[in-house]
């Protein structure tokens, strides 16, 4: 379809009645449409430039053939033409049988030719904004489509620190267990239990390096989830962040946790990052608590798991960078981190078919609700 920028819209005309189709050719161009008059379809059809009309304006009995099938016949050549049916025989089934082809409107002969500019000028805008709706449907498809390729980019990124970093993990780990099985006997006791600890977080560094390596390859193709008892999950975590942080002091109280469809390292990643944070943002306070617990769901077939702390919390205009990648609210020197360990957070539950939400608790501190898809989900 034309625009003001591009010269004016093209309308024919298929009128057999000489008179009458000049008539209505001369006022379009007045009103500054670019108009083509044909007395019969088969004249119609045989000009090549009816393919680039924006509009097409026909009588209903014609010669040779129907407005109905001169309609049908020039939307097989442009399936973006809009139509207008001229008639004197109005009937129910007649503007059926418009609509059912393409036409967007029909006017009763006899009519005023005020009646058939509005009904004209109507017909272009709904066209136009079909057009309009179609190119942005375009971008937007083209959008995702780069989207798509920036992630596939961001996975293949993630695969390759995972290998490289696989390296020498495994190393550190095996130069642990070495001291372990030939000098362990020469060490205190403290050296000792940092020895055994250092080969567990090398384990477990191992196994988290190995499912980034495996979620990376995955890319955007389905989770392999299984039914996963998110209470041995989490008693695995609280073990693991005894170890991380031995000197917290921190309360963890831990509610009875639902049966979920999951990624089990994935979803011990995300409760390592959750229940993590919590302690570490607590910290600060006199007496430190992170509770987890399940709530219940909004929606069946879907569970909720919370964590909360009663810490520092974080400032309530700046919830919506919680997730983003490398976003850090509170200052490196008050709390170590990187700023990743929420947009990991978010894109495994996402990754999960779930969500994760933040707020504030009323008494301080943050609370974090998961909602993962239940183990009995049919």
């Amino acid at each position: 379809m034309n625009t003001s920028t591009l010269g004016p819209f093209r309308i024919a005309v298929v009128e057999d009645e000489a008179v009458q189709r000049q008539a209505l050719i001369d006022v379009l161009q007045i009103e500054g449409y670019s108009c083509q008059g044909y007395a019969s379809p088969i004249a119609a059809l045989a000009d090549p430039r009816l393919s680039d009309a924006d509009l097409l304006i026909t009588d209903l009995n014609l010669p040779g053939m129907s407005g109905l099938e001169m309609i049908e016949a020039l939307r097989h050549r442009n399936r973006d033409v809009g139509a207008i049916l001229m008639t004197g025989q109005a009937s129910l089934q007649t503007a059926i049988d418009a609509v059912r082809i393409g036409a967007v409107d029909y006017v009763i002969k006899p009519f005023k030719l005020s009646t058939m500019l509005t009904t004209v000028s109507k017909a272009l805008e709904q066209e136009r904004l079909r057009r309009e709706i179609a190119r942005l449907q375009g971008d937007l498809k083209l959008r995702y489509d780069e989207l798509l390729l920036i992630n596939r980019e961001l996975d293949a990124f993630a695969a390759r620190i995972s290998h490289d970093l696989r390296g020498p993990i495994t190393t550190m780990k095996m130069v642990l267990q070495t001291l372990n099985d030939e000098a362990l006997h020469a060490l205190e006791n403290d050296l000792q239990h940092l020895v055994v600890s250092g080969i567990r977080s090398g384990d477990k560094a191992i196994k988290m390096v190995h499912d980034l390596l495996e979620f990376s390859r995955l890319g955007h193709r389905e989770l392999h989830l299984e039914r996963l008892n998110l209470n041995e999950v989490c008693a695995t975590v609280l073990e693991e962040l005894r170890t991380l942080h031995p000197a917290q002091g921190c309360a963890i109280e831990v509610g009875d946790l639902p049966t979920v469809q999951g990624h089990e390292g994935l979803l011990h990643q995300v409760l390592v990052n959750l229940v993590g944070n919590a302690i570490k943002y607590s910290g600060t306070v006199k007496s430190p608590h992170v509770r987890v617990a399940s709530v219940p769901g909004d929606t069946k077939g879907w569970v909720c798991v919370t964590v909360s702390d009663n810490g520092v919390g974080f400032q309530a205009n700046k919830i919506h960078e919680l997730f983003k990648p490398f976003q850090r609210l509170h200052h490196p020197d008050q709390f170590p981190g990187e700023g990743m360990g929420l947009a990991n957070v978010k894109r495994i539950v996402e990754r999960h078919g779930g969500t994760v939400a933040a707020s504030l608790n009323p008494g301080g501190g943050a609370c974090f609700k998961l909602t993962l898809p239940a183990a009995d989900a049919s």
